[in-house]
């Protein structure tokens, strides 16, 4: 079973798969955006940039899912962007259910080596208010929906991290 879990990583299809889901999400936020006009906060935007990196990430482990170090190091890039993802989702639930107390500004909030916001307004342009996440699927906030689309995928990447280590142990003997 661990054998079969471990060998889903080496497959180009899985992580084309993976950035395809990704996009997916993306998509959905963009359409919630433009068209039903739910302009994203700060930590929205940063939440995108996240899944954008994860997603580059992914599209660079279908390159490389059949070596072993740089299919290890796809994933460990996934995994941490998918992770910052996660815990600024989490942190924005705080602050939509009040119990994270931000100073959520307008800007973006982005480095000034990395102004997104400036560069592709279009997708990091922050617009919209912290806290006021709109109602999606099944009585689910997009805070909370985000949470579940974020930690299900973070938690398979983290169990196919920890499959590697062995192998890792292995070749360095």
């Amino acid at each position: 079973m661990l054998n079969r879990i471990y060998g889903i990583c080496g497959n180009r299809l899985y992580w084309i798969a993976g950035a395809a889901y990704l996009l997916l999400m993306e998509a959905i936020a963009l359409y919630w955006q433009y068209a039903l006009e739910y302009y994203p906060c700060a930590l929205c935007v940063q939440i995108r940039a996240w899944v954008y990196g994860a997603m580059f990430s992914a599209i660079f482990g279908a390159f490389v899912s059949d070596k072993f170090w740089l299919r290890w190091s796809a994933l460990t890039l996934t995994l941490f962007f998918m992770g910052g993802a996660l815990y600024t989702s989490w942190y924005s639930y705080g602050v939509e259910m009040g119990t994270v107390i931000s100073s959520c500004s307008m800007g973006a909030g982005f480095p000034e080596f990395m102004m997104l916001d400036e560069w592709i307004p279009v997708l990091f342009r922050a617009d919209g208010f912290c806290g006021q996440s709109p109602q999606m699927w099944f009585g689910l906030s997009m805070n909370q929906t985000l949470l579940v689309t974020l930690g299900v995928p973070t938690f398979i990447l983290a169990a196919q991290w920890v499959l590697h280590l062995p192998r890792m142990a292995a070749s360095a003997n």
